[in-house]
């Protein structure tokens, strides 16, 4: 990247809906270049947040920091995938990834050129003239983390990407994901509620209690990196998600379901 990586720092936030307090005092830093995982039951709050830190949310109270300069209420400034891809089904793979350079004043060549070489370089170049309709599962959700990529955004939120996925095609994303927020230097906050892919993708997880969403635990995942698929056997790994989920099923007894 030509800059360095801005920090995010969540200050004391806290939002209702109605009679629900969605959020009751969340504190979390976020380093650049960390890759962290916001693990939870249903209901306790991560898309809240997620929605808060892209500026989609204007919060009731609380500050969220990016670099220092307060991005609340102010869409834009990160990058944001949802769970369903949402790919334009009238929109080639190409147009696709480009989508956010037409929507800001419209794709140059120089767009396409960056897409198309972004593609070959992470297994799509031979379908960038495919309709999504053409495309497996698999393939849908990589074209949509490109379209994130290609908002060039330092600081990328990715909700629960793989949800929809099966288990093989599931733990394949995985690793392509973190090759490519290793090469292309990106700083990460992924939403899941499974234990097993918080514990492999992340720096930190980060375990959040329902109702009113808070920080239970935040846990260092002292694994090497790069990973491989050994790292799910491994002692370090064993532990850290032993703790998660102790802390999820001690708090599902009447608030969610932890994955």
């Amino acid at each position: 990247m030509s800059s360095p990586l801005p920090k995010l720092s969540i200050r004391d936030i806290h939002h209702r809906f109605g009679a629900t307090q969605a959020l009751g005092g969340v504190d979390l830093d976020i380093q650049p270049g960390e890759f962290v995982c916001i693990l939870g039951a249903s209901g306790c709050g991560k898309s809240t947040l997620f929605n808060a830190v892209s500026g989609l949310l204007k919060t009731d109270s609380g500050q969220i920091l990016l670099d220092g300069t307060d991005i609340v209420g102010r869409p834009g400034q990160v990058g944001y995938m949802l769970q369903k891809d949402l790919l334009l089904p009238w929109r080639t793979v190409l147009e696709n990834i480009v989508l956010a350079a037409s929507l800001t004043g419209g794709a140059t060549p120089d767009d396409r050129r960056e897409a198309a070489d972004l593609a070959s370089r992470y297994g799509l170049g031979g379908y960038l003239h495919h309709y999504p309709h053409a495309l497996s599962g698999g393939m849908r959700q990589r074209v949509a983390m490109m379209r994130t990529i290609a908002a060039r955004r330092d600081l990328m939120l990715l909700d629960e990407p793989f949800g929809a996925l099966d288990s093989q095609t599931r733990l394949g994303m995985q690793q392509w994901l973190m090759q490519v927020s290793q090469e292309l230097d990106r700083t990460v906050m992924f939403v899941t509620h499974d234990i097993d892919e918080a514990v492999f993708l992340a720096d930190r997880v980060v375990v959040m209690l329902p109702r009113p969403g808070r920080i239970g635990a935040i846990l260092p995942v002292a694994l090497p990196r790069p990973r491989t698929l050994d790292c799910l056997t491994s002692p370090v790994f064993m532990a850290v998600r032993a703790q998660a989920m102790g802390m999820l099923y001690s708090q599902s007894g009447t608030q969610g379901t932890p994955g």
